[in-house]
């Protein structure tokens, strides 16, 4: 029969290991003696678990065998009694030359075996001792500890956590280890805490835990080993499917870091072995990315010109760390050198006499130096302007005013050059003084031409059969925007409080250029951009994008965009916070198209309620939908007509109930 812990059963958890410490130092010695540390013997254990903290506080070898001490502590510094899920994994390291590594291997970490038994002492500390490990002293050892969500016996929830720790023979800091990237490096892009393969393969969030199951020495050769498959799953030259049926095709990944090395490998004194990735090449690593799919032992097949080389040992006689170097970071270092050499300033006003609106654009220089348009317009390849009115919710569609300033270094109709600023003159309809429409504003796009690390003048540049300039030979330049109101009032701005470039920058990096192609010059939202998205409005707007079930509207793009391929799994990703009291300022979105319509005719776009579109771009299952739009829960409106939707605007009342926030967005005011 299984008996119920007592409530304070970790109090009497610790009252035992007390006592034993009194008994063992003979009673009192009639002095009151210090306070002890929380948790430990004299304080008491946690009773509240949030976060999960994990250290190696010692290494000792008994016969051989490593004794592992691990302490847990909740975000108190409190100890945590009573873990159940924990388990420490040992590897031991060859270094690259060793005996055990081939010649062009590099270094390779090797399994001696886990220990999931421990001793619980009753204060935070939990004692492993391992058995039947051949542990080699000489070589550094790492400890991997991971312990699985889980419960105490009281049922206080514990969250999963994982620490690797590196050690020599004597349990002292070691003298070399392998670190080529680091795991803040990887938590850039997937969030802290959350499962690395989206539960596609395994539990585990942290990148050294990866690095050491899926070692060479086990896996050497395969696709699955860690120098192969980090690579493989980051870009799409090729993909493959697992056991259990997951397509791993890199396509969203290679999107968000561009086939750019330095994303992951970052320079850093606290990484001894960061150069590891252009001074050690592989046949393992380099497959990755280049190679002509896999046979059917799961090997990689290199390419034609390298099928002879059975092994490592020549592959750095050709392959230089600097040519290396070159290959894959020279084109991204020189568009980050023409990124820098120019910036922009720009400015609107409304013309009362003529009832339109100037949008005057300076090109500055790196010191921030006006630039004159007549000596650069030629190099400039295009210079987009996207007007629209309303900053928090737009009045006008799509495309509804974005046309080309200049275009490979001609100047479009309403467009003068004055003095050392390039001019364009647009008709904008506003709203009334007062109004959110009585601002317009200008998203300014520019890129120019380019060769290397030089800008260079358009003509003679090669085109596609439509005159569109080769993606390869212009680079989208840093993006900016622009106000003004007709009343002459401060103009009323979009919120940025929630979602800011900065976040976007931290995954795609400063330099991404988003929509760079034919119909866009590639807008890049870098360090010199102090905005937010309130940019992407001028097209992400109300009404979609140009085809009606696309999602469009900023409210649902980032969402869908971002869930669909598996990025997104927790709010927090993208958010610095939520700004509820935003709806307040918005109206119908469009959430589809309506039954027998057409995506491309607006006519048969179909809307929602802001919120019931917002929470759908994410939550579009029938059930989320139907309660979204309830009679009495909701009230909201999701794929109807226009005006039916606009209509139930100010009856939408999920807020009644539900408080989402950044930490939950599933909270509720109950």
């Amino acid at each position: 029969m299984m008996m119920k812990q007592p409530k304070d059963w970790r109090l009497l958890a610790t009252a035992v290991v007390v006592s034993s410490a009194l008994s063992a130092c003979g009673g009192s010695d009639g002095n009151s003696g210090d306070d002890g540390d929380p948790g430990r013997p004299g304080g008491e254990p946690a009773m509240e678990v949030n976060t999960l903290n994990l250290e190696v506080t010692n290494v000792n070898y008994t016969d051989g065998q490593p004794v592992v001490t691990v302490l847990a502590t909740n975000e108190d510094d409190e100890s945590i009694v009573g873990l159940q899920s924990l388990q420490v994994k040992q590897y031991q390291l060859y270094p690259q030359g060793s005996d055990e590594v081939a010649i062009g291997d590099s270094a390779k970490w090797e399994s001696n075996g886990s220990q999931s038994q421990f001793v619980d002492q009753g204060n935070g500390y939990y004692t492993f001792t391992f058995a039947d490990t051949t542990p080699n002293l000489n070589l550094t050892q790492r400890f991997n500890v991971v312990a699985g969500t889980s419960a105490l016996p009281d049922g206080t929830a514990i969250p999963a956590q994982e620490i690797s720790v590196d050690f020599n023979g004597d349990g002292a800091a070691p003298q070399y280890t392998k670190n080529v990237v680091s795991h803040e490096v990887c938590a850039q892009c997937h969030l802290e805490g959350e499962l690395l393969t989206f539960g596609r393969h395994s539990a585990y969030t942290e990148v050294e835990t990866c690095i050491a199951c899926h070692s060479e020495t086990k896996l050497t050769g395969k696709r699955t080993s860690f120098q192969h498959l980090v690579h493989a799953i980051h870009n799409s030259e090729t993909s493959f499917v697992d056991k259990k049926d997951h397509l791993y095709s890199g396509e969203a990944a290679e999107a968000l870091i561009g086939n750019d090395c330095r994303t992951c490998h970052v320079e850093s004194a606290e990484l001894a072995e960061w150069g590891n990735w252009n001074r050690v090449p592989t046949k393992e690593t380099c497959t990755g990315c280049h190679n002509k799919g896999y046979d059917d032992n799961k090997f990689p097949i290199p390419s034609a010109t390298h099928i002879a080389q059975k092994d490592n040992s020549e592959c750095a006689t050709c392959h230089t760390p600097e040519q290396i170097s070159n290959i894959h970071t020279l084109s991204h270092e020189q568009t980050d050198a023409v990124i820098g050499q120019w910036g922009t300033d720009v400015e609107m006003a409304y013309n009362a006499g003529s009832d339109n609106v100037s949008i005057s654009v300076t090109v500055l220089d790196e010191a921030g130096v006006a630039l004159d348009p007549n000596a650069i317009v030629s190099n400039i390849e295009r210079l987009e302007l996207t007007t629209n009115v309303g900053p928090n919710f737009p009045i006008h569609g799509y495309g509804y005013n974005s046309f080309n300033a200049v275009e490979r270094g001609e100047l479009a109709d309403n467009v003068t050059i004055v003095g050392n600023t390039i001019v364009a003159i647009t008709n904008v309809d506003f709203g009334g003084e007062g109004t959110d429409a009585d601002t317009a504003f200008t998203f300014a796009g520019l890129s120019v031409c380019s060769e290397g690390d030089k800008i260079i003048s358009c003509e003679g540049v090669a085109t596609d059969a439509d005159g569109h300039t080769l993606d390869e030979h212009f680079t989208g330049m840093n993006a900016n925007l622009a106000f003004t109101t007709k009343s002459g009032a401060e103009p009323s701005k979009r919120h940025t409080d929630s979602v800011s470039a900065k976040a976007c920058a931290e995954c795609h990096s400063d330099n991404f250029e988003i929509h760079k192609g034919t119909h866009h010059p590639g807008f890049v939202m870098g360090e010199q951009v102090d905005f937010g998205l309130d940019g992407c409005v001028s097209c992400h707007t109300p009404a979609g994008t140009y085809a009606s079930t696309n999602l469009g509207a900023i409210e649902q793009k980032l969402h869908a965009r971002h869930g669909s391929e598996a990025i997104i799994q927790d709010c927090a990703e993208c958010h610095s916070s939520f700004n509820l009291g935003a709806f307040a300022n918005k109206g119908a979105i469009n959430t589809g198209v309506l039954d027998g319509g057409s995506p491309y005719n607006p006519a048969d776009a179909a809307y929602g309620t802001p919120i019931a579109a917002t929470c759908g771009s994410c939550h579009n299952y029938d059930a989320a939908i139907e309660h979204m739009t309830g009679g009495t829960f909701g009230n909201g409106k999701y794929n109807v007509e226009k005006s039916v939707a606009q209509d139930a605007v100010a009856a939408e009342n999920c807020f009644i109930c539900h408080a989402p926030s950044l930490e939950n967005h599933k909270a509720l005011n109950f």
